[in-house]
Formats: C-alpha cells, structure tokens, sequence
C-alpha cells in the first residue's frame, strides 16, 4: 500500500514537470535535467521497475495526456506576419550658408 501512495506522489510531480516542458521527456532528457528534477531517477526505478514503466503509467492518464499536449501547443512560437516594407522619403537638402542661389 506504500508504494502505491509514493508512487501517486511521484506522477503528480512528474506530470506538472512534463506538462512545464510541453513534452513527455525521454530518459536521457530526464537524466540532463540534473538538479531541476523532481524525483531522483533511482527513486523512479525502485517503485517503477524502470523509466519506461513510470512512462507508460503516466501515459495512461488521458487528463494528463492532454494537458501535456495542450502546454505544448502554447510554448510553440508564433510565426510574426512579415511586414511590407514602407517605401522611405527622399531626403531634403538643407540650403547651406553663403551659397548662391542656384546651389539652394
């Protein structure tokens, strides 16, 4: 019965960091990750037997599922409409001092 309570702990936190990322992270992803992780990777693999096991489990879940899918959709970056290039000025020259007429 203990396992079964640490390891409902340990999907909701791997769940909200999956769902921070916008992705399910693979095993080498999760292990780069260092100190930002929320759960130790041994602990991973004492309860669920392996990274893929605690995988699919989470992946069982269809609310977490789509909330994953839909923080992915919001990280992605929006293409900016490319603005027309506005045609410039012809510059005015400037009359200089002392100078006739015709060069004004």
């Amino acid at each position: 019965m203990a396992k079964k309570i640490q390891k409902g702990k340990m999907k909701k936190k791997l769940g909200l960091l999956f769902i921070q990322k916008g992705k399910f992270l693979t095993c080498e992803e999760y292990t780069a990750l260092a100190k930002e992780q929320p759960v130790l990777g041994s602990s991973v693999r004492r309860l669920f037997g392996s990274y893929a096991k605690m995988l699919s489990s989470l992946k069982e879940d269809e609310a977490l599922v789509a909330l994953v899918e839909q923080s992915a959709e919001l990280q992605k970056p929006k293409a900016k409409p490319v603005a027309e290039a506005k045609p410039t000025a012809k510059a005015k020259l400037v009359p200089k001092f002392g100078a006739s007429k015709s060069e004004k």
